[in-house]
């Protein structure tokens, strides 16, 4: 492809998970290109917009699909921003692709659909093998996240590491590099892997490779563990608490803070363990009306019903009786109340007795006899 002046050519390719994604019959969502022989003044002659300041990256000016100048790698601090790139129009793509996770993202496909694959992606994808693309692999400690994470995704095809490549990331494990790593980027990781319908493998990957007591230090994982195919009923919050569950309270809020994990996953998590902590199933109609108002049953109807599909999971209950609990005094209201001259902390108290008998006269399997 020749520049906007027409004094030097450059070419475009298609790389990564689009062309993994394709090459295993799945729907490409994301489009990412890499281009060689050229400089950023020619993409932005042609109206790319350039973004990120750690290395160039371009938005097409029409698809906003990413195009990154090809460059070389060369690691000189800790940590995965230990790197200084280079990004001379002479590097190769076959240079730019080896400095890829492993094979089966270190695919091109050239404008003609030609495959560029200089380190056998192809096979690997045949033999179902996540495999490093090189020793260089060992310098970025974010792939010991980024391969549990494909190894839970990839699941369903039966995919599994590569012995040699295990043994790089008990390396990376055991070598401190993964300390480096941010709160934000452990926790992207682990949200993607919860979004596939493998999500416990990223876990059982991290424990092969001695990564769980650096990154997840605080978390009990359940002995026996939860059940996949509940998981597949829920969603990535919930799944989240499910797999949190055995963890006791305080430690799960050290867990979460140091995660910074967003507000949803960690009020569901916290609300799932302390009710496995502080109730449980056979409480009296007083226990179960405070319990619904702490946990804010009838203003977020939403996030109850997510917090009661977990918990009838965990306590092998029906998810129909608790939301039985929460209608009975749903439908009360202050209004009759309010009628009969009740007003302040009166009035609170006679609505929290009324929702008291309410719960007193179902016939609920939840409920204390």
């Amino acid at each position: 492809m020749k520049s906007a002046n027409n004094t030097m050519t450059y070419q475009v390719y298609l790389v990564g998970g689009a062309v993994r994604d394709a090459l295993l019959g799945l729907d490409v969502v994301d489009r990412d290109w890499v281009v060689t022989g050229a400089i950023p003044e020619q993409l932005e002659q042609q109206g790319y917009q350039q973004v990120g300041k750690q290395f160039p990256v371009f938005l097409h000016p029409v698809s906003k699909e990413e195009y990154a100048l090809a460059r070389r790698e060369k690691k000189q601090g800790q940590g995965y921003t230990g790197f200084i790139c280079d990004f001379s129009p002479s590097i190769s793509l076959e240079e730019d692709l080896e400095r890829r996770d492993l094979t089966i993202n270190a695919i091109a496909q050239a404008e003609n659909g030609e495959l560029i694959d200089p380190f056998h992606g192809q096979q690997d994808i045949a033999n179902k093998c996540l495999r490093h693309v090189s020793d260089a692999f060992v310098e970025d400690p974010l792939r010991v996240l980024r391969v549990a994470r494909f190894a839970a995704r990839f699941k369903e095809f039966n995919f599994h590491i590569a012995a040699e490549t295990m043994r790089l990331m008990q390396t990376i494990s055991t070598s401190g590099e993964l300390a480096s790593l941010s709160p934000e980027r452990v926790w992207r990781e682990l949200e993607k892997a919860l979004a596939t319908s493998h999500p416990l493998t990223f876990f059982h990957v991290l424990i092969e490779a001695k990564a769980m007591s650096y990154l997840f230090t605080e978390l009990v994982w359940p002995k026996p563990p939860v059940s996949e195919t509940q998981l597949l009923a829920l969603d990535k919050a919930q799944r989240w608490a499910m797999i949190c569950q055995h963890t006791p309270l305080e430690q799960l809020n050290r867990l979460q803070n140091a995660l910074r994990c967003p507000n949803q996953y960690k009020n569901l998590a916290q609300q799932v363990r302390s009710f496995i902590e502080q109730h449980a199933i056979g409480m009296t109609a007083e226990a179960w009306q405070a319990w619904l108002m702490s946990v804010s049953a009838i203003k977020k109807p939403q996030a109850f019903d997510k917090l009661v599909q977990v918990l009838s999971l965990i306590t092998s209950t029906q998810a129909k009786d608790w939301q039985a609990l929460r209608l009975a005094i749903a439908k009360l209201n202050a209004t009759d109340l309010i009628k009969q001259g009740f007003s302040g902390a009166e009035l609170g108290e006679a609505l929290r007795k009324e929702r008291i008998k309410a719960l007193q006269v179902l016939d609920s399997p939840l409920l204390k006899n």
